[in-house]
C-alpha cells in the first residue's frame, strides 16, 4: 500500500523513480500499474513483480486493482494494527 505514495531515491536505496504517475495521490493505482506491466518512467522493484507470481499475493493485487474501496478498507485495518503496536526507542 505504501508504494502508491512517493518514490525511490537513488542515494537512499540504490533505486530511482516513482511507482505511479501521480506519486502524491493515495489510491489503488499502484496495483493497476503493476498488473499492466512495465511502464517507462515507473519503477517496479523485483519485490513488486514477485507479487504477481506469488499465488497468495496475486489475488490481492487483482482485488485491489479492481476495487479501490476494498484496498482502502484493508489498508485502514492494517495501518491501525501497525499503529497500535507502537514503537521501540533505539
Amino acid at each position: 500500500g505504501g508504494h502508491t505514495l512517493g518514490r525511490c531515491h537513488k542515494e537512499r536505496s540504490g533505486f530511482e523513480g516513482p511507482w505511479t504517475k501521480n506519486p502524491l495521490k493515495f489510491d489503488n493505482t499502484y496495483f493497476t500499474e503493476l498488473l499492466s506491466g512495465d511502464k517507462e518512467g515507473l519503477l517496479q522493484l523485483p519485490s513488486d513483480k514477485t507479487l504477481l507470481t506469488d499465488p497468495v499475493f496475486r489475488p490481492l493485487v487483482e482485488k485491489y486493482a479492481a476495487d479501490e474501496k476494498a484496498f482502502f478498507e484493508d489498508y485502514k485495518e492494517a495501518h491501525l494494527r501497525l499503529s497500535e503496536l507502537g514503537y521501540a526507542e533505539a
